[in-house]
């Protein structure tokens, strides 16, 4: 018997966006009762995303379906307040073992690129709350949409939480089954003018890469001794990748699904083992036209994201930093790949979180047979501390800035067991910069007299 279906929408929208797909399962047999369609609240300046996965609580619970397995299909945003939900601390009741299924459709996983422009005067006019008489007139929802910004805090400490720190997602029972589909077509022409590069390697609204939930972390611990390079460990969990869905774009994805679509989707909530999740990718997701004509769309369209944080040892935020990548060749002879900060979005409330948007078929050519280089820069901005890294000499005339200094991530190539590639299309990496903070000499912060 299939399990109770709840349905989450995304930013600025309701549950009528999904008017079609409630149509689609019903014709597939669904009876409406088993159906829940939500609504939430983003266009009030106060709301969070853990507000809102705060409410979806409450609404589950007067609906009875806190009690007993579910399956969700989420959009957009959706995705962010269902993983938001499932990582609350210290539920009643373990929320990883309710949902059974969660299907998402063109997940903001990691945000969008367009979330910044919510906040201008043109995102309050055009999708600002309209009601005259209301105390969220023209209101567009500030805190969701910084929650939603590129490389926000928000969901740096939320991927730490469902995929770093703790692994929500594996082959088991015991947690929810996960597939992620996105359309390969933006919004065209038009909305260039408005959105300039924002549509490149999305569609329409958020990016390919940032979607999928086979993120991997790297960090670059210089504030310890045996700090260096270090990865996380993914070797018990199950790939969730972008699933391409040709003809749609973010919105169409909702309102205009192809049949191949929801075919794909009703034979996910039938998955109930790991054979089941293999088969699924590896025959119906290989052999559906929709999808072959995704990735046939997105040949020669290969982007990645990476998340970048950098923080001192006591977890204070570093501002003013840079990282750069370095192909270096066996003469010593060095490339620096500039394409990794062609496309860099400083999150507003926190520069020390940024985002890089890598398109990787500019890479060929540049990396093969080349040690990689991570070439960080750091300045505390005062002659009265410096970061260092461990060991550091701080003498007299040392200076407070940081680096150049160069760490070797050559062993990102996916060659041994239990490493991944630096460069991998369709997927977010998340990289963070550990320094120490320290008082320079000659003028200390501190001293006896």
């Amino acid at each position: 018997m299939p399990l109770p279906l709840v349905l989450v929408h995304g930013y600025a929208s309701s549950g009528d966006a999904f008017g079609s797909w409630r149509n689609a399962l019903v014709a597939a047999g669904r009876q409406v009762t088993e159906i829940f369609i939500g609504n939430y609240v983003t266009l009030n300046n106060e709301v969070t995303v853990d507000d809102i996965a705060n409410g979806f609580n409450h609404a589950l619970h007067d609906k009875g379906l806190d009690r007993a397995p579910f399956d969700a299909i989420v959009h957009s945003t959706g995705m962010l307040v269902m993983r938001s939900w499932l990582t609350a601390a210290n539920p009643a009741v373990p929320r990883n073992g309710l949902l059974k299924h969660l299907v998402a459709l063109a997940p903001a996983t990691f945000g969008s690129p367009i979330a910044a422009k919510g906040r201008s005067l043109l995102g309050r006019i055009f999708i600002g709350s309209k009601d005259p008489f209301g105390p969220d007139f023209l209101e567009s929802g500030n805190l969701v949409l910084s929650n939603l910004e590129l490389g926000s805090q928000f969901t740096w400490d939320l991927a730490h939480r469902d995929l770093i720190d703790k692994k929500l997602y594996g082959p088991g029972n015991d947690t929810p089954y996960v597939f992620i589909f996105d359309g390969t077509n933006d919004y065209g022409t038009l909305a260039e003018i408005f959105l300039k590069t924002e549509q490149e390697g999305t569609d329409g609204v958020v990016r390919w890469s940032g979607v999928a939930l086979n993120t991997r972390k790297i960090t670059l611990n210089l504030g310890v001794a045996k700090g260096g390079v270090q990865s996380s460990d993914f070797s018990n969990l199950i790939d969730i990748p972008m699933i391409p869905i040709a003809g749609v774009h973010h919105n169409q994805i909702m309102s205009v699904p192809p049949d191949g679509l929801v075919a794909l989707v009703l034979k996910a909530l039938d998955v109930n083992s790991k054979a089941d999740f293999d088969n699924f990718h590896q025959n119906l997701v290989a052999n559906s036209d929709v999808v072959r004509q995704g990735r046939a769309k997105l040949q020669g369209q290969n982007w990645q994201q990476f998340v970048v944080r950098a923080r001192d040892n006591h977890g204070s935020p570093i501002i003013d930093y840079s990282i750069e990548i370095i192909a270096r060749a066996a003469d010593g002879t060095e490339t620096s790949i500039s394409e990794f900060e062609k496309d860099v979005h400083p999150f507003a409330a926190d520069n020390s979180f940024r985002c890089f948007h890598v398109k990787l078929d500019e890479l060929k050519g540049k990396i093969e047979g080349k040690r990689l280089i991570a070439r960080i820069i750091a300045k505390s901005g005062t002659q009265l501390v410096g970061y260092q890294g461990y060991g550091s000499n701080i003498a007299e005339g040392a200076s407070p800035d940081f680096g150049p200094v160069d760490l070797d991530i050559s062993d990102f190539d996916g060659s041994k067991p239990g490493s991944f590639s630096l460069f991998f299309p369709f997927t977010t990496t998340l990289i963070e910069i550990v320094l120490n903070r320290e008082p320079m000499p000659p003028v200390n912060i501190f001293k006896f007299s």
